[in-house]
């Protein structure tokens, strides 16, 4: 790296091309910083050449381009200055005589006698290019449109230029004006070398504007490995439309996490801030262009397999949609890098619907009876990292199987006697997955209709406060009843009715549920009575239809 003080137009002097890369923002400066830029030109205006204004650093890079033509440099951090610094010089050209007005078109803005590629001095990043283009290379002056940064920054100058005036009150000269920022504006140049990492330093210097993500810093890193080209085709436009930016619409603010969930699908534990220097490293091992335009493929390949893990909607089998919706609903998200090996085994041929259904359907089983029984989330996310590492070539389901049996203590898969015992007995309301599992059980009924669970809330039959009706219902252990079955699932159910039920006796709870749809309610209604019997009785019936549900470990 070499940084050296320098004034700003010698980025527009001599032989040479600065481009936005494509994957830059646009144009996003306001007349506040119009504003800012010009009040502190008249400072300099004033004073004459003896002052300076540091404007900052500016970050370049040599373009991976096709070696012909003038020399090309990427523009890593200073495009909003230098972009607004052109759309000056624009308006000065406009505002002075001819002769000073060529000079600025052919000394700052443009190469002459150069191809049309290389003409311009200056390009900005694609959104702003073809008005950029009609600024400076055709002349023509843009409609003013405080919505188009980019012509509302050339109106704004222009009109300081033409109908300002300085502490004199005397209008301003736009020839002293064109010296003021020929001497005047200093920054700081950085130029990067092969070896240096420019998105590490864009991060550092970037802090007054938005920071970049980890996918910014992927995506940056990845397309700079392409040829740059201002035409279209190139290889770095042709990489970043076909593959990046169906990735970032498919997968919008999701695309970090998914990065890191690819990433981990290899089997290494990716913590959120180290996506970057992971993607980095296993790119820098390719030498080849070719391979790491098949890892941008294969990126976008898993991208879709990701979308359905967020969108179920997308899975057009409804039984592996199904498993996507419960999965989801769960929030295991430490299960998606193995659910990306799944997909994409299923997608090579490797893997039937109807074995995938059962892998999911597994992962959801070991992930409720672990939440039923009270096993500790944290050691997840390691354990299926460690599974999508050790994924085999075949017999898929019996390995799965057998991997979520194999682990003990925190990694364990709570066999048929733990899960019973502990979904008649433990509390499990106020639990994440309980309404999840209420709303399983009420589905495995299917209904011919389809019933909205939507607005259901869980509610207690037996009440969550004691009223002197339900101590009277429940005679003398009504304390000891309430104290160890009230949270268990035999007093659970579903209702749109919880606010009306709230502490009701047990004859008007069933008159308010009379017409209820939910199906988990139809025994309720039945009982005479509500007490440790019915609880327990209930209980039992539902933990029948769990283990139907929710398959159990090998043994």
């Amino acid at each position: 790296m070499e940084a050296s003080p320098a004034t700003v137009i010698q980025y527009f002097n001599g032989e040479k091309q600065n481009l936005i890369p494509l994957f830059q923002r646009p144009y996003s400066w306001t007349e506040n910083n119009w504003q800012t830029l010009w009040d502190d030109l008249m400072v300099q205006y004033e004073v004459g050449d003896t002052g300076t204004h540091f404007m900052g650093a500016i970050v370049s890079v040599p373009a991976r381009s096709v070696p012909v033509g003038v020399s090309k440099y990427l523009i890593i951090d200073g495009q909003q200055r230098l972009t607004t610094v052109s759309l000056l010089l624009c308006a000065l050209r406009d505002c002075l005589d001819s002769n000073s007005a060529s000079r600025i078109q052919e000394v700052y803005l443009t190469n002459r006698f150069r191809d049309p590629e290389d003409t311009l001095k200056f390009v900005p990043t694609q959104a702003d290019r073809d008005l950029y283009r009609t600024i400076a290379l055709d002349r023509q002056l843009p409609l003013k449109s405080k919505d188009v940064r980019m012509a509302a920054a050339y109106h704004f100058f222009k009109d300081k230029l033409t109908k300002s005036t300085d502490l004199n009150d005397d209008p301003i000269d736009p020839a002293k004006v064109l010296i003021t920022l020929e001497q005047c504006l200093q920054i700081v140049m950085i130029n990067l070398g092969d070896d240096d990492d420019p998105y590490l330093i864009f991060e550092s210097l970037n802090f007054k504007g938005e920071p970049l993500t980890q996918a910014d810093l992927v995506r940056n890193y990845l397309l700079m490995r392409f040829r740059h080209s201002i035409s279209a085709g190139g290889e770095q436009e042709r990489v970043y439309s076909k593959y990046w930016i169906p990735l970032e619409s498919m997968l919008k603010s999701n695309l970090t996490e998914f990065l890191r969930h690819y990433i981990m699908k290899d089997g290494d534990d990716i913590k959120q801030g180290g996506i970057y220097a992971a993607t980095r490293a296993k790119l820098k091992r390719m030498d080849l262009t070719e391979e790491v335009e098949a890892e941008v493929q294969s990126m976008q390949r898993f991208g879709e397999f990701y979308a359905r893990f967020l969108l179920p909607d997308q899975e057009e089998t409804a039984s592996i949609r199904d498993c996507l919706e419960n999965i989801k609903e769960l929030k295991v998200r430490t299960s998606y890098p193995l659910l990306l090996r799944l997909f994409d085994t299923r997608q090579n041929g490797h893997l039937s619907d109807v074995e995938l259904e059962k892998c999911l359907r597994l992962i959801e089983s070991f992930v409720v009876r672990r939440a039923v029984c009270g096993v500790p989330t944290n050691p997840l996310n390691k354990l299926f990292i460690q599974w999508a590492k050790n994924f085999p070539n075949t017999d898929h389901v019996k390995w799965l199987h057998g991997s979520l049996s194999s682990g003990g203590a925190r990694s364990r898969f709570p066999k048929d006697t733990e899960f019973a015992a502990a979904f008649m007995t433990q509390p499990q309301y106020g639990r994440e997955s309980t309404r999840f599992i209420l709303c399983r059980l009420e589905k495995s009924f299917k209904h011919k209709e389809t019933v909205d669970l939507s607005t259901a809330t869980i509610e207690h039959v037996l009440p969550q406060t004691l009223t002197q009706e339900w101590i009277n219902e429940l005679g003398s252990e009504a304390e000891e009843v309430h104290n160890t079955l009230v949270n268990t699932f035999g007093n659970l159910t579903l209702t749109s009715y919880n606010s009306e039920l709230s502490n009701l006796p047990f004859s008007e709870k069933k008159a308010k549920l009379e017409n209820t749809h939910i199906e988990l309610n139809r025994w309720i209604l039945q009982q005479a009575s509500w007490g440790t019997s019915e609880i327990e009785e209930r209980a039992k019936s539902l933990l029948l239809m769990a283990n139907n549900i929710w398959l159990s470990p090998l043994d």
